[in-house]
């Protein structure tokens, strides 16, 4: 008697092969979103932000950060960059997406070091690809970095003669850097009325981080020297130069002449200025103060002997133009009282203002130099 083998029922046969596709495809499916979420958390915008960062703690900023000027003209952008370092150094560099970014194919995010904002980029996206039906990865790149970086603080005032040029660190300032103030020098009121003079002028050089070089030239290139006092730099005095020995001649003759009308041993001076028109402007205050002088008070000179000159000199001469100069005049002045045979000195010491009118110099004002 053969027995009846049993056999395996088809359904749970069915079954198992059912469960087992089942496990595959759902090993397949988690298989496959594991995969996608990680392509997807790989093309999020954070991860280019976290490159950024790695390669800011590596001090490579030159590749990615171009730097203006420091702030202004005069400055070398090193400065900046190596200030930027400077507080980068040491600290821990962090990100966070900036508020108000909510452009999500434009995201901005900001960089700090510690809790110092030291840059704002801007990505943009340059592609999307659907994953998932939901989701989509993207390929992002960096369209700006904007560094966060302080200004100087060292500010300076400028004050010159009109004309003059002022270089900050070899950099020429221009009407950029002038403030549109403007005063007149006190020293020119006189000469002013018959030539132009030269006028202060203001310049502002601000946001400077370090103490700059300043070179200040006069109109003709002589450097100029200068004083700084509280961020303020004044240049005012012009540089001496050399004044030609016929000119110099004929402004020591004018002094002497001048003085001499004054102790009564100028020809002619004793009846009328005529021997000083030559001098002045036609108008001129001196022409009027001298024969005031010779109306009033010439009597009053001591009778002496023809006087004599010493230790002459013609100094400091300044050429503001072509036709504007000043120079200082010195001598000393002996004359022998004619009854009592008494040695009297007298000691000019001025600074003579000539302006050039229809070719020729004349004196416009003139000034005793005190302290000397």
């Amino acid at each position: 008697m053969t027995g009846n083998k049993k056999k395996f029922p088809v359904f749970l046969l069915g079954y198992f092969i059912f469960l087992a596709a089942l496990v595959l495809f759902w090993a397949y499916v988690l298989g496959y979103v594991r995969d996608c979420l990680i392509t997807y958390e790989a093309s999020q915008p954070e991860r280019v932000i976290e490159a950024f960062v790695t390669e800011l703690e590596e001090g490579k900023i030159d590749e990615m950060i171009t730097f203006p000027a420091a702030g202004n003209r005069f400055e070398d952008m090193d400065i900046v960059k190596n200030r930027y370092m400077s507080y980068l150094t040491g600290q821990n560099i962090s990100f966070e997406k900036a508020s108000g970014s909510y452009d999500v194919q434009k995201p901005v995010y900001n960089i700090y070091a510690g809790d110092r904002k030291m840059a704002s980029i801007a990505l943009r996206e340059v592609s999307s690809q659907p994953l998932m039906f939901i989701l989509a990865v993207q390929e992002w790149e960096i369209s700006s970095v904007e560094p966060v970086f302080d200004t100087g603080e060292k500010n300076l005032l400028i004050h010159v003669p009109a004309g003059c040029t002022v270089e900050i660190n070899g950099v020429a300032a221009d009407e950029r850097e002038l403030t549109g103030s403007e005063w007149d020098m006190e020293e020119f009121e006189y000469a002013a009325e018959y030539v132009e003079v030269p006028y202060i002028v203001e310049y502002e050089v601000a946001e400077l981080f370090e103490a700059p070089e300043v070179v200040i030239r006069d109109s003709y290139g002589r450097e100029m020297e200068y004083t700084e006092e509280e961020g303020v730099i004044e240049a005012l005095a012009f540089p001496a130069g050399q004044i030609e020995d016929a000119l110099a001649d004929y402004v020591l003759q004018n002094a002497k002449n001048y003085s001499d009308f004054f102790s009564g041993d100028l020809a002619g001076g004793r009846n009328s200025v005529q021997p000083l028109r030559y001098m002045f402007p036609k108008d001129s205050y001196f022409l009027e103060q001298a024969d005031h002088y010779r109306r009033n008070d010439l009597w009053m000179y001591s009778q002496h002997q023809t006087p004599t000159f010493a230790n002459e000199s013609v100094s400091n001469y300044v050429r503001y133009s072509e036709d504007f100069f000043s120079c200082d005049v010195y001598f000393e002045k002996t004359m022998v009282l004619t009854k009592t045979g008494e040695v009297r000195t007298v000691v000019t010491n001025d600074k003579y203002y000539y302006v050039n009118i229809d070719g020729k110099w004349v004196v416009v004002d003139m000034r005793t130099i005190l302290g000397e």
